[in-house]
């Protein structure tokens, strides 16, 4: 999405560290991991349960609520270059459980919205989110409610 950008510390892609800064986020707070139904320790249902991308596995097979997010698109500032707006999706999706999606879903918007968050090499990471919505599934076993989020970055 955006070329390399010089931040402190060195060369950066900025958007993939953002992917990973919001995983760290995400796995490490308490009450995400327990509306999953995960343990702090279980590593391997934390990346089949946390997941950094749009595609999923077959959706007809959920067993356990997932979170996918995924960049949706961005852009630099015409006027600031070095001023990056991105958004990402956050889907909350759940074996049919509509209200373990929405606490989910609420939690989230907790931890996202109106924040200014830092990440190395940044030097404000101001969130909002901008659309909450159920969102289709194509599968009558999953229900699944949609946070887009609004990142702005200054890069050092």
């Amino acid at each position: 999405m955006f070329q390399k950008l010089s931040a402190k510390g060195g060369e950066s892609f900025v958007i993939v560290d953002l992917y990973h800064h919001l995983y760290e986020l995400l796995s490490t707070d308490s009450r995400v991991l327990a509306l999953l139904g995960i343990a702090p320790e279980d590593k391997d249902s934390l990346s089949k349960q946390i997941i950094k991308q749009r595609k999923l596995a077959q959706l007809s097979d959920v067993a356990k609520p997932l979170l996918s997010f995924y960049a949706t698109s961005g852009k630099r500032d015409t006027d600031n270059p070095f001023l990056l707006t991105s958004f990402f999706r956050f889907d909350v999706i759940t074996p049919g459980d509509i209200r373990l999606a929405h606490q989910i879903a609420n939690h989230l918007f907790y931890l996202l919205d109106g924040k200014s968050l830092s990440m190395n090499g940044i030097e404000g990471l101001d969130t909002y989110v901008v659309s909450q919505q159920e969102s289709d599934t194509g599968h009558s076993s999953a229900y699944c409610f949609t946070l887009i989020t609004k990142f702005t970055l200054q890069v050092c």
